[in-house]
């Protein structure tokens, strides 16, 4: 299920991040419910550059949608003093598609499309992951 790929700390941690970055799953930290706090740091491969991000759940209704209140601390194109807004939207889309709709501002301008193209290089891992690790359907022919 691609909100559980999303929510679910060890599900979380093998996918997120662009290429060439990781989530260290011994960073991450999830109350999956209004009001929860969650904790993850991203991880350069590069260099060991950290990009942290601490968030609150202000919306939680599996396995419709969340939002949260992010405040992102080691991203140079992000000021951790201004809050951002993350909400990820999953629609069933036939029997087996999910749409996954990412909204997350504000950000500069300037810096919007550089956060649109690490977006969509996620959705691409997340994509690989889920493929990769996909329960066969009980009764689906192979």
């Amino acid at each position: 299920m691609v909100f559980d790929a999303w929510t679910i700390p060890d599900q979380m941690s093998q996918w997120r991040g662009s290429p060439g970055w990781h989530v260290d799953p011994a960073t991450v930290t999830s109350e999956l419910k209004p009001g929860g706090r969650h904790h993850h740091d991203k991880v350069r491969e590069s260099d060991g550059q950290v990009v942290g991000t601490d968030a609150v759940f202000t919306e939680y209704f599996r396995p419709d949608v969340f939002v949260a209140k992010q405040r992102i601390t080691g991203d140079d194109g992000i000021n951790p003093d201004q809050p951002l807004e993350l909400r990820v939207e999953f629609t069933k889309m036939g029997r087996h598609g999910t749409l996954v709709r990412i909204i997350q501002g504000p950000y500069d301008p300037s810096q919007s499309e550089l956060h649109s193209e690490g977006w969509e290089l996620e959705l691409e891992r997340l994509s690989q992951w889920l493929q990769a690790n996909a329960t066969p359907i009980e009764g689906a022919a192979r």
